[in-house]
């Protein structure tokens, strides 16, 4: 288990691994047994995948509340206009 799923995220920002520019899921599924991109722990079947087409074409798949918590830390690293 992820201590610190925040921290983690920001990390993967920061690393490359994950885009510092979310977008909006391009499916959502109940039905993985994949890892989650951002912290690293296995999408049950009970859980909701949000899975995000990158640029690059990579697909990244998150649970429901580390999609959110990416949006989230984007927008915090984010400078202000």
């Amino acid at each position: 288990m992820v201590l610190d799923p925040d921290a983690a995220i920001r990390a993967k920002i920061t690393a490359g691994v994950l885009s510092a520019a979310p977008k909006p899921p391009d499916y959502m599924t109940g039905s993985s047994t994949e890892r989650c991109d951002a912290c690293d722990e296995r999408i049950l079947s009970t859980d909701l995948e949000y899975g995000v087409r990158l640029a690059t074409g990579r697909i990244v798949r998150l649970h429901r509340r580390c999609y959110w918590a990416w949006v989230d830390a984007c927008t915090a690293t984010r400078p202000t206009p």
